[in-house]
């Protein structure tokens, strides 16, 4: 028996938090230009580069683990 009344079964719901969370993320990116980093490296100081590393981040780790999936197949 499956029950499809979950958190995000409804659009409505699902539409709500999505705005709640674009709203968010604007205020961070808004902050982000406003508070002034105390960078380590040269890099760390651009604006919007905590944001473009997650970014980037979040790329490739499917694309690390689709490499490494490759390296440890059994040759099966």
């Amino acid at each position: 028996m499956t029950s499809d009344n979950t958190l995000f079964s409804s659009p409505k719901t699902l539409k709500t938090v999505m705005v709640i969370f674009a709203i968010f993320l604007g205020c961070l990116l808004g902050a982000d230009f406003l508070i002034h980093p105390h960078a380590s490296f040269t890099v760390d100081g651009w604006p919007e580069f905590n944001p473009l590393f997650g970014f980037l981040s979040g790329l490739a780790l499917p694309v690390i683990a689709l490499g490494l999936s490759f390296l440890v197949k059994n040759g099966k």
